[in-house]
């Protein structure tokens, strides 16, 4: 659909997760890239001693993998879209311990054939599925891990954004200014939010702008704390960022690392 001055104009509706993933694909990396904290906390957990085996949960483009597939760990990652999936099959295709395969949260006791030392679910992944999802989800982490394994999530601060009513997130904007995703809440109660996202993309045509609308499900610290421990989870931690700095009311983030019982 074209709108005044020629911007190409595509609208989906809540008819799928699949279809927002699968058309911001192709900036990804892009928009989210492997931030330098984020590299320093995953080699510092690689480092910690003893680690064989990794899974992503929800793995996006696989780059979450690549300190870990680069020294030689079994690597497995899975995300339930398709196009993301291909993106990480092609980045990870070097590694020939490295797998990555389609699935859901639902899906990590059949994909996860062997205990692993570490599993990652980052990227807000956890707020895509309703609580109880998410509560199941991490009994099944904590089945996939070996003894002592640790467990990394990552998500907003949901108790911060619901007190203070946040409705626009921070514009993303690759470094050449090709790539805009704007990104808004429409809080339907403290359980649901509709998040919506408008991506805009400089093309040979003109500037193309998808928008698209899915359900997000807030998680709460003290309910991730919570469902955690209820998991078997021990020695929770909370920090505000991949830095580890101290979480407080007014963090942007929630990161929690914890160990197997």
């Amino acid at each position: 659909m074209l709108c005044g001055g020629g911007v190409l104009l595509q609208c989906r509706t809540q008819d799928g997760l699949l279809a927002f993933y699968t058309d911001i694909s192709p900036v990804y990396d892009e928009l989210f890239p492997v931030s330098p904290a984020l590299r320093s906390l995953l080699e510092s957990l690689r480092e910690d001693g003893g680690m064989r085996s990794v899974v992503d949960c929800g793995c996006g483009t696989g780059a979450q993998l690549l300190p870990f597939a680069g020294k030689g760990l079994v690597c497995l990652g899975f995300d339930p879209d398709p196009s993301l999936v291909a993106v990480a099959r092609r980045k990870l295709a070097p590694f020939p311990k490295a797998r990555i395969e389609e699935g859901a949260f639902a899906d990590l006791p059949r994909l996860a054939e062997i205990p692993s030392d570490l599993l990652l679910c980052l990227g807000n992944s956890i707020v895509h599925v309703p609580q109880v999802e998410a509560g199941k989800f991490l009994s099944d982490a904590a089945a996939a891990l070996s003894p002592g394994g640790v467990l990394l999530v990552q998500l907003l601060n949901y108790e911060r954004l619901f007190r203070d009513g946040v409705e626009e997130l921070p514009l993303l904007r690759s470094e050449d200014g090709a790539v805009e995703f704007r990104r808004r809440y429409d809080w339907e109660s403290r359980r649901k939010v509709a998040f919506h996202t408008a991506l805009r993309l400089a093309t040979a045509e003109g500037p193309r702008i998808v928008r698209n609308e899915i359900p997000l499900f807030p998680l709460f610290p003290e309910e991730l704390w919570e469902l955690a421990a209820n998991a078997g989870f021990r020695d929770i931690r909370f920090y505000g960022d991949f830095s580890r700095t101290a979480f407080s009311e007014e963090s942007e983030a929630v990161v929690c690392l914890a160990k197997k019982a």
